[in-house]
């Protein structure tokens, strides 16, 4: 087993917001692991607008509060009310990264290749398309799933959202993430994961 006592999570909207439910779920419910024991944090600054209820784990009576608070009531983590830069990596064993920014990621990714033993997690979805991806997978590989972009993107497209079109694909994503962290946990092994839908 390997031994993870510090998680972060990045991003608690379409796939981090269910990440986290299934990790509460697998952790208290199902005693996959010391959810008690393990100090996991999630960063966030946005609050829940009325368009992230199509895709993410909030309900009409979470409008306008923080994503972060809304997921340390329901699940019993520490809510960081920021979003998580580099600076934060060296204070966990494991970073969970659920946001719509290249530029974080890439950071996240160059980070681990210098730093071995360092693991992170990257899920990412876009409509009908998602990856889940883990610090274990060789840096050649890797390469080809990060870019320069400054942009943000999202689970769902702009016309998605206008035509109320939701897609179960963040669902499907954080439910693999949570299977690479089990496989983390008990020294199995993960691949890098591709959905087309």
């Amino acid at each position: 087993m390997t031994n993870i006592k510090k998680i972060a999570i990045a991003g608690t909207g379409g796939i981090g917001s269910h990440f986290i439910s299934l990790l509460f779920d697998f952790g208290v419910n199902r005693n996959q692991f010391d959810f008690v024991g393990t100090q996991i944090d999630a960063y966030d600054a946005d609050d829940i607008s009325s368009s992230n209820l199509l895709h993410q784990n909030y309900t009409t009576d979470d409008l306008g509060k923080l994503k972060v608070e809304v997921m340390a009531d329901r699940y019993a983590i520490t809510p960081v009310k920021r979003f998580m830069t580099a600076e934060d990596f060296p204070n966990y064993d494991l970073v969970i990264c659920c946001v719509d920014a290249m530029e974080f990621r890439k950071s996240l990714y160059e980070y681990g290749w210098k730093n071995k033993d360092f693991l992170w997690i990257d899920g990412r979805c876009t409509s009908h398309n998602g990856f889940v991806l883990n610090s274990k997978l060789p840096k050649k590989e890797l390469e080809e799933f990060i870019t320069d972009s400054k942009e943000r993107g999202g689970c769902l497209l702009q016309f998605e959202k206008d035509k109320q079109t939701a897609h179960a694909l963040p669902i499907v994503v954080a439910a693999t993430m949570l299977q690479v962290f089990l496989n983390t946990l008990r020294g199995e092994p993960s691949f890098q994961q591709g959905f087309t839908i």
